[in-house]
């Protein structure tokens, strides 16, 4: 009688999880500083005037426009590591660098064409997310100067993908490391005119952030032009670009940009339904953001770890691997998720507390992540299921459609009336906003269990 041999949960291989952990741990670390930055931010900006509720909204609305961009990048940029981890598995650093160099054109071109729009309609931009005229008038001043980042900083973001999809992930988070910790710095000399320097409030918050994006990319390209030994990017190799790679550029990192792209305007709306409630509902659930990366610091890190292993795996020839090693990732992941919901709800009251805002306020926040909690064990799953796996195995399509059709579908329209229509408290709009998650779960488990997702992207 013949029986279905069923494939161990975690695989046995010491060599897999030593990969794992090179990959998975300086993205983490990479996460943990971003979100130090984005803590300090607030923290500072919660310190200037008497109208710490509006400076703080001001700062998130304005960073918003960069959020819907930095979606289509990193978009970009994940579709671009699915043929780039496999073809690093084939060893072929041509192709890897005529998809650098058709990467890096549409980043310029259209985050060129990104800023000059934000740039023109500046107060339009703002309005979209409040009708506070000193909202808009604080978030105007902050958008037109970090402006002049987004191009320096897409650059920054094309080549530390390309270095973290052939496993060379040191330079990212060291460039991270020096770019976030000088922004703190230049925070507090610009915010508070420290050393000299007036002080410029909300402008000084910006001002630091694009000397410290300017700072981050001359880093990285150090490293790209004088100690890279893998890739050996070139201007010559990156646009000596093969027709045939284009056609496949297109092909799988399309879907994915639309992915992030329709997935980021959906985490925009949300923002526009929470900030037209008030402006303390707003500044609670801002203050909750912040908390809710906390919990999701190694789920991001570790999906983009997956996409790495499980594409260079299949770039390889062994696409035999891609199931066993998807199948441990997703419970190492679900584990982490909920060790992580614990420490949530351990730091909720400690971390609301550090924010200069209104008893009411801090109230709701505490509220929203409590609701957080339990969502963020599934939003791991989520995450290393669609960036790692799916990603990972060439299916971006699929990735695509049960990533943002249920949040387009059901959650958006579900939060908007739980706000707008039934007056309902913030933490229960904003669990009505994450209902997707628990349905693009069951239909993730589902589809991957079927092993229809690994597909060879290489030629």
């Amino acid at each position: 009688m013949n029986q279905k041999i069923k494939t161990p949960i975690f695989v046995r291989d010491r060599s897999f999880y030593k990969v794992i952990l090179s990959l998975a741990i300086p993205m983490t670390l990479q996460n943990v500083l971003q979100l130090l930055l984005n803590m300090m931010d607030t923290v500072m900006l919660g310190q200037v005037g008497e109208s710490s509720e509006a400076v703080i909204s001001a700062a998130n609305f304005a960073n918003q426009p960069f959020f819907v961009y930095s979606l289509f990048l990193f978009g970009m940029v994940s579709g671009m590591s699915v043929l780039i981890a496999q073809y690093w598995g084939k060893g072929d650093a041509d192709a890897i660098n005529s998809i650098a160099g058709i990467a890096i054109t549409a980043a310029i071109g259209v985050g060129g064409i990104f800023t000059l729009v934000c740039y023109l309609f500046t107060p339009e931009v703002m309005g979209l997310f409040t009708d506070s005229p000193e909202v808009i008038e604080l978030g105007v001043q902050y958008l037109r100067i970090v402006l002049a980042s987004y191009v320096i900083a897409s650059l920054t973001s094309l080549l530390c993908g390309i270095m973290r999809s052939t496993e060379q992930v040191g330079i990212a988070l060291g460039s991270n490391t020096v770019g976030i910790f000088s922004n703190i710095i230049l925070n507090y000399i610009l915010i508070f005119g420290k050393l000299g320097f007036p002080a410029l409030g909300i402008r000084g918050a910006a001002a630091a952030t694009l000397i410290a994006r300017i700072i981050e990319f001359l880093i990285v390209l150090t490293y790209v032009v004088f100690f890279d030994r893998r890739v050996r990017l070139s201007f010559a190799r990156m646009f000596r670009i093969k027709r045939g790679l284009i056609s496949d550029f297109v092909r799988y990192s399309l879907p994915v940009i639309l992915n992030e792209t329709m997935w980021g305007l959906g985490i925009t709306l949300h923002s526009v339904i929470i900030g037209h409630i008030s402006d303390a509902a707003y500044a609670a659930y801002s203050v909750a953001n912040i908390v809710e990366k906390i919990g999701l610091l190694s789920a991001i890190g570790f999906a983009n770890a997956t996409q790495i292993i499980i594409g260079k795996e299949i770039g390889a020839g062994r696409s035999e691997n891609a199931y066993p090693y998807a199948k441990t990732m997703l419970a190492l992941s679900a584990l982490l998720g909920v060790v992580m919901s614990g420490v949530v709800l351990l730091v909720r009251h400690p971390a609301v507390s550090l924010f200069n805002v209104a008893d009411e306020t801090k109230a709701a926040a505490i509220n929203i992540i409590s609701v957080m909690s339990v969502i963020i064990f599934i939003k791991s799953f989520n995450t290393t299921a669609v960036v790692g796996v799916m990603r990972g195995g060439g299916d971006t399509r699929t990735a695509m459609l049960f990533d943002f059709v249920p949040m387009w579908v059901i959650s958006i329209p579900l939060g908007a009336a739980a706000a707008h229509i039934f007056g309902l408290p913030v933490w229960w709009v904003y669990a009505c906003l994450m209902s997707d998650e628990v349905i693009k779960s069951s239909f993730c488990l589902i589809y991957i269990r079927s092993k229809r997702w690994i597909k060879n992207v290489t030629r």
